[in-house]
């Protein structure tokens, strides 16, 4: 059976929104009631995926707030088990930037003029942080967007608190919707398709491609591994990095390809593994808008 993960509840957050949307598009398994094994945080996305096998999705970045660290990590961390891609049983086949619009939910008995707190992931509560702001009202952290829908339904602690979260999570946990687009202004995040390594990868106009790699330790070696791309003019959109220990770091890359680029990517990973110890790649696969 084909097992599936993404940030929980079922039901209730964008990340399962965003699975349905990319399943549908690339042929992975649709959600039921017995394959679905929901993660606690973006962090545990992979690890559930390698300990289950099969398909999730998982929130890389924001337009609002940027990049998704722990989901960034999660991809670096894979460098452990896995030196050599052929190893490696998971691909990225797609992606999907996806609009979002933030709702405020509440129980029905708790009036706008009733609401003390607003909880929600950190990522939301910064895509709304302004419209927070001109209420005056105090702000609480939730492990996923559903999961704040969930405390406010269930919990009488969280009675005068209201909930941000797709408006999924209202229905699911029968909250009243006080405002179904409380961001500050256009909300994106860009959410992958994970699928194991049988699974063919889609390429289209739009690409991107996912590098996670070690970097020897000497002087100019990270500009080295990157110079290769900006020889080819492909554009290099985020880089983040974690220490591995003895003043090492591990990095991941994101780089954009359009469908006319892949011959300078292909000439650009040509010189860029020359220069570093390991890697993954992930790519270059199709980005839908």
């Amino acid at each position: 059976m084909n097992k599936i993960t993404f940030l929980g509840p079922v039901g209730a957050t964008f990340s399962h929104d965003a699975y349905e949307i990319l399943a549908e598009k690339y042929g992975a398994p649709k959600v039921d009631a017995t394959n679905c094994y929901p993660a606690a945080s973006n962090g545990e996305v992979l690890k559930l995926i390698l300990q289950h096998g099969g398909y999730g999705a998982i929130a890389m970045e924001t337009l609002a707030e940027g990049r998704v660290a722990e989901s960034l990590e999660s991809f670096i961390d894979l460098l452990k088990p896995y030196q050599r891609m052929k190893d490696c049983p998971l691909r990225v086949v797609g992606a999907l930037q996806m609009r979002l619009h933030f709702c405020l939910m509440a129980r029905s008995e708790t009036l706008d003029s009733k609401v003390s707190c607003v909880v929600g992931h950190p990522k939301a509560l910064g895509a709304c942080k302004e419209r927070i702001k001109s209420l005056g009202i105090r702000t609480m952290s939730a492990s996923s967007n559903g999961e704040a829908a969930r405390l406010v339904a269930e919990s009488d602690d969280y009675k005068c608190t209201a909930a941000l979260g797709p408006l999924s999570a209202s229905k699911k946990y029968g909250l009243n919707v006080l405002s179904e687009a409380f961001e500050d202004g256009e909300a994106i995040t860009t959410f992958f398709l994970i699928a194991p390594a049988s699974h063919q990868v889609s390429v289209g106009e739009k690409n991107r491609v996912l590098i996670v790699f070690k970097a020897p330790h000497t002087p100019g070696a990270l500009v080295r591994s990157l110079l290769p791309f900006e020889r080819e003019g492909l554009n290099l959109i985020q880089i983040h990095s974690v220490h591995s220990g003895q003043h090492a770091y591990d990095f991941v890359i994101e780089i954009e390809a359009s469908g006319a680029e892949l011959g300078s990517l292909e000439r650009a990973m040509a010189g860029f593994t020359a220069c570093v110890d390991s890697y993954l790649f992930f790519g270059p696969f199709e980005v839908l808008c």
